[in-house]
């Protein structure tokens, strides 16, 4: 008979064997909470927090090189990791090393094919909008799936065993309303109140007046993080890299604009916290116009078979009317230079806000708004304000930027010129859909552009446009479309497959049981060839 003390040692070390984030040997007991990694042809990159501080962490490739992290937050439980000069298409072995002991097991990661290599192959899982706190419901609606319905999303994206993923913005949900609080559904008390004064109460609240860095605003920060990305994700993208691209709830707002408030352009509290954000939580860019890593633009090269185009449609967006842009004019000219000259065979143009598609927001290329029939005037569409009508032009978008079109107007005209596939990738739109483009405004396309709405992650049911916005999310007027994969309002991904045979499996998982049915496994996968 074994005694109790040893029946728990002997429990505790069959435990620890399993849980994949404890090394016995570590004296601290140090457990890794994330790790997601993104990659280059010549660089990895990743982004690790920890459940306690350390003064050293380092990661050890191949049992060789030593790479010294660098720490991000101000107690040391937050880590990133950038190798340079690395070998292409090589898969490198690597570990984690916090205070000279191994604090995690060891796991491959590899490097993208340099951009003149010969690829056959490549897949690609993309999804949108996977923030939000753990599920949460008011009066029955809940506004974002539970944790384990997201991560079952992930699982069965990552079963398909993609060479990296793409998450195109809304990586978090924690909207100020352009105050130091959160301030969910102004027009709803009800909402306002509970869903507000919980996360307040979870998360605590910034203080506008000092730098994100500063200790409060950094405790934050990191309470936010620790759940809406640490926890979510966790480990399981560490051999899969994965690239974030912002859209308006990462700098912490809705894109909002109301007589009473205006939430863009981002002010310079609201791009400081997004950057320390990402800089506590997820790799940056590797590829990008200056070489630098960064966090708005950039692209994703896997050899001659595919080029991403990785663009912020909100941290940089801009007031002026004609001269308004959604992406700043030096990012939109790098841009138009990689479509006109890139040789891949499918170019991928992805922005944060979808091109194609209208939910009648504001902040959108295109100039359609939900309003009642017979409307006239100017209408404003604020988020959850229970406005009923239908998509509609003849009406006025209040505080809607012509020049906005006028840029959507010159990248797809670009886009269309390409020869080879010519893709969209987007986010931001809590549905699934795709459409071929046709004409565009005044522009009738040389080529037809294919565009992704490529699918939600956390949306439930209090999340729909159809519910936050009344309406759908269709083909805005001023586009002629051929529909491709009619617009559903489901969590999923789109999983891209290029090679002697390319096809984009639109992946639904459901996410309209609120109590115990979704479970976020794959209910249907529907195959478009591209």
């Amino acid at each position: 008979m074994y005694s109790r003390r040893t029946f728990l040692k002997i429990t505790a070390g069959i435990i620890g064997l399993f849980s994949g984030g404890f090394i016995l040997r570590n004296s601290n007991n140090q457990k890794v909470k994330h790790i997601l990694a993104s990659a280059s042809h010549e660089k990895l990159a990743l982004s690790v927090s920890l459940s306690k501080k350390t003064s050293r962490l380092e990661l050890v490739l191949d049992d060789r090189v030593v790479i010294k992290g660098i720490q991000t937050d101000r107690i040391g439980t937050n880590w990133k990791f950038i190798s340079n000069k690395l070998l292409s298409n090589n898969t490198y072995k690597l570990r984690l090393m916090s205070e000279g002991e191994g604090i995690y097991k060891s796991w491959n990661l590899k490097t993208f094919p340099s951009p003149d290599a010969k690829v056959e192959n490549v897949s690609i899982m993309s999804f949108t909008c996977a923030g939000g706190p753990e599920g949460f419901k008011i009066s029955g609606k809940e506004f974002f799936k539970p944790f384990r319905f997201r991560q079952k999303v992930f699982d069965e994206g990552l079963s398909m065993n993609p060479d990296f993923a793409i998450s195109i913005g809304d990586h978090i949900y924690w909207d100020l309303r352009g105050q130091n609080a959160p301030q969910i559904g102004r027009r709803n008390k009800l909402i306002k109140f509970f869903l507000g004064s919980y996360i307040g109460l979870v998360y605590g609240s910034f203080n506008r007046s000092e730098k994100a860095n500063s200790s409060k605003n950094e405790k934050v920060l990191k309470n936010i993080g620790n759940e809406q990305i640490a926890s979510l994700y966790g480990t399981r993208f560490k051999s899969t890299p994965i690239f974030f691209i912002p859209d308006d709830h990462d700098y912490f707002e809705n894109d909002d604009a109301e007589k009473e408030l205006v939430t863009f352009p981002a002010d310079n509290f609201s791009k400081d916290i997004f950057k320390k954000m990402a800089d506590l939580f997820y790799p940056p860019l590797l590829d990008t116009p200056d070489g630098k890593p960064g966090r708005k633009i950039g692209r994703i090269r896997y050899g001659n078979v595919f080029e991403g185009l990785m663009a912020d449609c909100a941290g940089d967006m801009t007031l002026g009317d004609k001269n308004a842009v959604l992406i700043s004019k030096q990012n939109e000219e790098w841009l138009l230079s990689r479509i006109k000259d890139s040789q891949v065979k499918h170019l991928a143009f992805i922005p944060s806000h979808p091109f194609g598609y209208t939910a009648g927001k504001w902040r959108e290329w295109y100039p359609d708004v939900v309003a009642e029939e017979g409307a006239t005037g100017t209408i404003s569409n604020e988020l959850l304000s229970e406005v009923k009508g239908s998509l509609t032009t003849d009406v006025s978008k209040y505080l809607w930027q012509e020049g906005w079109f006028l840029q959507h107007q010159r990248l797809i005209k670009s886009i269309s010129k390409r020869k080879g596939s010519r893709l969209i990738f987007s986010g931001d739109i809590h549905a699934i859909g795709a459409a071929s483009i046709m004409q565009s405004g005044d522009i009738k396309l040389k080529n037809e552009v294919r565009t992704f709405l490529v699918g939600p992650v956390g949306s439930s049911s209090a999340g729909w446009p159809s519910f936050a916005r009344g309406i759908t999310a269709d083909n805005p007027k001023s586009l002629i479309c051929n529909p491709v994969f009619k617009t559903i309002e489901e969590n999923g991904f789109t999983f891209f497959k290029f090679g002697k045979e390319s096809v984009a499996e639109i992946i639904s998982c459901g996410g309209h049981d609120s109590e115990n049915e979704d479970t976020g496994e794959i209910v249907s996968n529907n195959k478009v060839y591209l």
